[in-house]
């Protein structure tokens, strides 16, 4: 097939009426199908597969095994994970692929396929997974895949400082990502160039890996990122990229894979799950000196993000007060559930939920307002934290003012519904985050930006980066607008385009804003002063618009003479060594939420009422899209806290795979959120923007659950905080509380 010009990027109002483009509403009729044959069993070796009967099953055009990528695996930290297995070890797991003209072909395929398991041990708890006898992996014999500890301060002098301690164990479950399209891929073939085509926050990042696979195969790769998808992190490299690349070279012919919503489900990746075991101490006027965090992180079966995901639980959130010691250690433990990946938030969700209960503990047994005990501890402008994180600009204090203040007004009107039954309780909770994350590569993390003028006079603006929702068209439309002093109508903006585009670093880390605009800005002012030496040169008035002078430009075929490039790379960015210390970032957002719970006691229902996000986000660039973002994160923080997770059986098998089972919120689950701002300006950040990508979904389980606790007196240490578990705790409560009771009267 020929090669695909970049696609222009779909506009708010393109998406808003369904005229954006999924993957897979760019695959061809006649495009080939493709499929997994998945492992029923949790933990198993594939004794034989038997090819010859799908072979003849008219309309199949080939099968592939663990034989034809042998030599292949994926990974960011470790590179475990095949792409077809032939050591199975989670249910789900493919371990052949079939290629058919369509799907019945496929499917009929797919059936005849004869595979015999010899089935293995198996775990999958993290519990059963240290003590299973035999190795998941023959790397790790204790099935551990990564161990970190970090230290910083002096342990024995805060300690001793301490006069109160609050210390509990917390759980988080595994929360699968529920972006908008299940993965989904489609490959065009030139030749030996092949062109893939998913929805991926990192697209260079990708072609970059697939072409050194590819060039085996004598073949190049370039990925076009579609308008719409998703990503919450999920979506880096994966085995059925590979598969269809794969398939295509082989049959040189258009292959396609879009996975049902089960099969995304039970092979696509999950938020980590967590526990952890954490103890705070204070001094008696309220004073957070001391910090113990052990982590026990679930890494399912293949090693991916998950390293810095059990860091960054470890430690991120120790930054967000001044602590005058910390102690961390984290496990990432193998188990025969599905992998794990990056999600919103990269594990500071998990670890805000438990401290941020912990701080509201520690004030209520001194004595000291919670909102009070937080705004003498917090890290501020100026300030270093405990992991060498250094504060440049800092709205914590006017986000605690603004939530402390509309919780209070709320606290003042007469609601209905309260009595004996329906208790209303109300919740804090507080966030630190950064701004992308040299924890990789301090020397890789860099934005490119290029501008160039089309043969049709439209400006060019194009990024390595993509449209993930998070806004990136909208910043660098108004950036390059406010920059060279052109129409938004006369901008032609590019995302993700391998074959044409510069090198992007990827959409993650809360990062792509606040770097893309960077970039821009840079590339806007080298454009200005190409388009000025062409003045000069041509002896065109000063006057005349950028507009005016790309339109001689093209007229006199030196259109080309105005290509500028843009890169942006942070200054003053250390990388974090491997206890997690350095500056990781060039600025660091702040975020403090409240809400109101209505709990019934008679079920354990838990219902918020009413929500309030206060975020220093820096310079709002796009105030719209920044609201959308906050409430997006919002919503997504709720369905963490109260419904969603992986329901597995003692097998290994997911028995909730659909968003029927595992509950997502949707319009009616959504209460009044309301969003502020901190007027900040950030020095280091474009036009004093920061970035706003994941921290609203950080704060949102402990908002919940010290709302929840307000409400009932029963602290919450297991997510989801389902109405069963709220009930059983409830009710947990009050049989001790009648126990205490009677043990007294004797």
């Amino acid at each position: 097939m020929s090669y695909m010009p970049p696609p222009k990027i779909a506009t708010i109002s393109d998406r808003c009426c369904g005229r954006a483009h999924y993957t897979a509403d760019l695959i061809p009729p006649e495009t080939a199908v493709t499929g997994l044959a998945r492992s029923p069993h949790a933990h198993a070796r594939v004794v034989r597969i038997n090819t010859e009967k799908a072979m003849n099953i008219p309309g199949v055009l080939g099968v592939l095994t663990s034989e034809d990528f042998a030599d292949i695996t994926l990974g960011h930290h470790i590179a475990d994970e095949p792409v077809l297995a032939s050591h199975v070890r989670y249910v789900g797991e493919g371990v052949a692929a079939v290629a058919a003209i369509n799907d019945a072909a496929l499917i009929a395929g797919i059936a005849a396929l004869e595979i015999d398991y010899e089935i293995l041990p198996h775990a999958i708890r993290v519990d059963d997974a240290l003590a299973l006898e035999v190795p998941l992996h023959e790397a790790c014999p204790d099935n551990v895949a990564d161990r970190f500890s970090a230290n910083p301060g002096d342990w024995h002098d805060a300690a001793a400082r301490a006069t109160h301690w609050v210390e509990g164990i917390f759980e988080t479950a595994a929360v699968p990502h529920a972006y908008l399209e299940p993965r989904a891929c489609f490959v065009r073939v030139s030749g030996d160039h092949l062109e893939l085509v998913s929805a991926s926050h990192a697209p260079s990042v990708l072609a970059s890996r697939y072409s050194e696979i590819a060039k085996h195969w004598g073949a190049t790769v370039d990925v076009v990122t579609p308008d719409m998808g998703g990503s919450f992190g999920a979506k880096w490299e994966h085995p059925t990229h590979l598969v269809c690349l794969a398939f295509a070279h082989k049959l040189q012919r258009d292959v396609a894979l879009v996975l049902s919503h089960r099969d995304d489900m039970m092979a696509g990746r999950t938020r980590l799950a967590t526990r952890l075991k954490m103890r705070i101490g204070a001094t008696s006027d309220g004073e957070l000196v001391a910090k113990e965090t052990e982590v026990w992180a679930d890494n399912g079966a293949y090693t991916l993000h998950g390293p810095p995901v059990m860091l960054a639980s470890a430690v991120r959130g120790d930054n967000l007060y001044k602590y005058a010691a910390v102690r961390a250690r984290g496990q990432l433990i193998y188990t025969n559930n599905m992998p794990t990946e990056c999600f919103r938030g990269f594990g500071i969700p998990q670890s805000t939920f438990a401290q941020e209960q912990l701080v509201d503990e520690l004030a209520r047994k001194i004595g000291l307002d919670p909102a009070h005990m937080r705004r003498r501890n917090t890290v501020g402008a100026g300030d270093t934290s405990i992991h060498g994180w250094e504060i440049s600009s800092c709205g914590y204090g006017d986000c605690l003012d603004t939530v402390e203040e509309q919780m209070q007004a709320h606290r003042n009107q007469e609601r209905s519904g309260s009595g004996d039954r329906f208790k209303y309780g109300y919740g804090l909770s507080t966030a630190i985050h950064c701004v992308s994350n040299s924890g990789y590569d301090e020397t890789s993390d860099i934005s490119n930006v290029t501008i160039d003028v089309n043969a049709d006079g439209m400006i060019c603006v194009a990024s390595g980066e993509v449209e993930l929702g998070c806004g990136t068209a909208e910043v660098l439309r108004h950036t390059v607008e406010r920059e060279l002093g052109v129409t938004r109508d006369s901008l032609r903006i590019v995302l993700g385009h391998t074959a044409t585009g510069p090198f992007g670093r990827g959409s993650y880390a809360s990062r792509t804003s606040y770097f893309v605009a960077h970039a821009a800005i840079i590339a806007c002012q080298k454009f200005m002063e190409n388009c000025m030496s062409l003045v000069k040169e041509l002896g065109i008035s000063t006057n005349a618009s950028i507009a005016e002078i790309a339109k001689l430009a093209l007229a006199k075929s030196r259109a080309n003479e105005l290509h500028a490039a843009g890169q942006y790379k942070p200054k003053g960015v250390i990388a974090a060594d491997i206890h997690g210390f350095g500056n990781i970032a060039s600025a660091y957002t702040f975020a403090v939420h409240g809400c109101c719970v209505k709990v019934d006691t008679l079920t354990g229902k838990s219902t918020v009422e009413e929500y309030w996000a206060a975020h220093d986000a820096g310079t709002i660039i796009n105030p719209l899209g920044a609201i959308g973002q906050v409430i997006g994160g919002v919503v997504q923080g709720l369905g963490m806290a109260l419904s969603e997770t992986t329901s597995v059986s003692k097998n290994g098998q997911l028995l909730n795979p659909s968003y029927l089972d595992d509950r997502v919120p949707t319009f009616p689950d959504v209460p009044q959120v309301n969003v502020y701002f901190s007027p900040v300006f950030e020095d280091n950040g474009p036009a004093g923007a920061k970035t706003i990508g994941e921290p609203p979904v950080i704060p949102v389980a402990g908002c919940v659950a010290n709302a929840i606790y307000d409400a009932i007196g029963v602290r919450q240490y297991n997510l989801p905080m389902t109405p069963e578990q709220v009930w059983r705790t409830l009710n947990d409560h009050e049989s001790s509380k009648a126990a205490q009771f009677k043990e007294c009267l004797a």
